[in-house]
């Protein structure tokens, strides 16, 4: 097949299109974004924390592999970010480096689809099927920038490895063990790319598979060692089946969305899509109609060999590349399509966006006429501007996400202002945590509080725990463990919390929803502690005492506010609204 499109040429205009989709499709609001789940540990708190605890975190973290999950590269990454948060002053300006990342990836991505098979059909609408890959829904999480990191490093061992840069290769997918493990398994693959498919290549696969097993086995003695917990916690039948059930599900699944998710776009077709789909169905049209084609034979012979032409060797590639990407991925299951846990469709990203390129190349070359081309360019262009509409919806419900969390956190300060040290808050809400990136879930409750407010250092209380010296004078936070804090409370928790009259605070209590792991078991007086419950569908505070059991429990008392003598934390401006600006009803009436 041959084209009237010139990479030299026309490169730099593809680039710019190609950052222009991606900022749209993923970025599109992200002034409206905020934080959610992990961004609370990964993102916040090092913009909270002073340069001395920033250093003593970062060297901790690279050498303790138990804490950081064997992987001190992820989170180097983050807290990095994070640290760049802080000096901005603003997270929202830590999307443009998210931006960065998911920009740098799908042009990576041409990059190598374009060293595979030099045809522009096929490379165009593969980078745009890995751009707009619609199994996984978390581009714009902050926290996953250093996910799509380690995507980065598989795609550029890619690159190196076709370039004849082995060694190089080799250190880029090594790295990407010690960042996110998952996508190692793909680059098993590398030989087959540009190698001849013959009785040499078997010597070529055994020696490169050799020295993949040499690299993952020192990870997981490494992790053995250290008594990391996912290790540990996995038995031989585990080990065995967990891959294969992920290797059937996975792929099936993320192909799947490439159906699911237009027509779903289709059937929730309103607002500012009205405008953009259309817009964008323009620009596709545009683009599918100055490519010329022209059909190739189908085989081609080298001597006495007779050769497997791109589109069938690659269709081999493309499904293989897309079953190891999932064989790693324990934690999450491969059915998962929204928020955080669709993580474990990321990598398979690849091998979809070779299957798409080589499917759209065949429609395409499929096409004689005139008019039968204008209906297969129209119909790639509606499925490519579908996409680009999920993408966005995607966008808005992280938007609605984000004011859940606004809405929420303003009550609280507005409901409790009379913090004192020690002061617990528990939420007896149905909160509505959102479709994807959640609001209310892990870290995001609890230490949230300390990062609206700079409360005094004379709150601390290191004194009181245990401290080794191996670990530096933060470990974990512990000299902030008595910081008043807000939990999530479950529904019946009131037979779950009470021990010999007082609360009884612990990670093992089932009454809360999440309890940061690193806080000591203790009894609260119910005098310290605030509930705040739901009654004619707002968030109140609750001043009567209440009986549960035979106990008769009295909560602390509305006193003078002090938030005035608090400075204001990194995320004041962001979560508190004014109290001039309507506030978006975040209680979950189907709980």
């Amino acid at each position: 097949m041959s084209f009237s499109f010139s990479w030299k040429e026309q490169g730099s205009r593809y680039i710019l299109g190609l950052a222009v989709i991606t900022f749209v499709a993923h970025f599109w609001h992200y002034n409206n974004l905020g934080l959610y789940e992990d961004d609370y540990f990964l993102i916040a708190q090092p913009m909270s924390m002073n340069m001395d605890e920033i250093g003593e975190f970062m060297t901790w973290h690279i050498f303790n592999f138990n804490a950081t999950e064997a992987r001190p590269l992820l989170y180097i990454i983050e807290f990095s970010v994070g640290l760049l948060g802080k000096f901005i002053g603003d997270f929202h300006g830590l999307y443009w480096i998210n931006y960065g990342v998911i920009l740098i990836n799908n042009i990576l991505m041409g990059v190598f689809l374009k060293s595979l098979w030099n045809q522009p059909i096929f490379v165009i609408t593969g980078t745009l099927g890995f751009t707009l890959f619609p199994a996984e829904t978390t581009h714009a999480y902050l926290t996953h920038i250093s996910l799509y990191s380690s995507l980065t490093l598989l795609l550029l061992a890619f690159l190196s490895y076709l370039s004849h840069k082995k060694l190089l290769s080799y250190l880029l997918i090594f790295s990407s063990l010690l960042c996110y493990e998952t996508v190692f398994p793909v680059f098993i693959t590398a030989p087959l790319f540009k190698n001849k498919w013959d009785r040499t290549l078997f010597q070529k696969m055994l020696r490169h598979t050799l020295i993949l097993a040499a690299m993952l086995g020192v990870i997981v003695i490494a992790r053995k060692i250290t008594g990391e917990s996912r290790i540990e916690q996995l038995d031989f039948l585990t080990l065995i089946s967990t891959p294969v059930r992920q290797m059937l599900i996975g792929p099936f699944v993320s192909l799947s969305m490439f159906f699911y998710r237009p027509a779903q776009t289709l059937l929730n077709l309103n607002g500012e899509l009205l405008i953009i789909v259309p817009l964008f169905f323009v620009g596709f049209i545009l683009l599918f109609s100055n490519l010329k084609t022209k059909p190739d034979s189908d085989f081609y012979t080298e001597g006495t060999i007779t050769v497997l032409l791109p589109i069938k060797k690659l269709t081999i590639l493309g499904l293989t590349l897309l079953i190891l990407a999932y064989p790693l991925n324990f934690t999450r299951a491969a059915t998962a399509i929204n928020g955080r846990d669709s993580r474990v469709h990321m990598t398979a990203a690849i091998g979809a966006a070779i299957l798409v390129g080589l499917f759209c190349y065949l429609i395409v070359n499929i096409a004689k006429h005139k008019i039968t081309q204008t209906i297969v360019n129209s119909g790639l262009a509606v499925f490519f501007s579908l996409l680009v509409g999920f993408c966005i919806t995607v966008q808005h419900e992280n938007q609605l996400s984000w004011d859940y969390q606004r809405a929420f956190w303003t009550d609280v300060i507005h409901l409790c202002p009379d913090i004192t040290p020690n002061t617990i808050i528990l939420v007896d809400a149905p909160l509505n945590t959102g479709k994807q990136l959640h609001s209310f879930i892990q870290w995001g409750v609890p230490m949230t509080l300390r990062q609206i407010y700079k409360f005094p250092k004379t709150w601390e209380r290191l004194d009181e725990l245990p401290k080794t010296d191996d670990q530096p004078r933060w470990y974990f936070w512990r000299k902030y463990t008595l910081y008043p804090k807000v939990y999530r409370l479950k529904p019946n928790w009131q037979n779950l919390i009470i021990n010999q009259s007082q609360f009884d605070f612990s990670p093992k209590n089932k009454a809360f929803d999440y309890f940061l792991q690193w806080e000591p078991p203790r009894l609260v007086d119910s005098h310290n502690i605030i509930l705040l419950e739901t009654r004619n569908d707002q968030l109140v505070r609750r001043i009567e005492p209440l009986m549960i059991g035979d106990r008769l429990l009295e909560f602390q008392p509305i006193s003078p506010s002090t938030l005035d003598s608090f400075q204001r934390g990194v995320l004041y401006n962001s979560l508190i609204q004014p109290d001039n600006q309507a506030k978006i009803n975040y209680l979950n009436q189907v709980f």
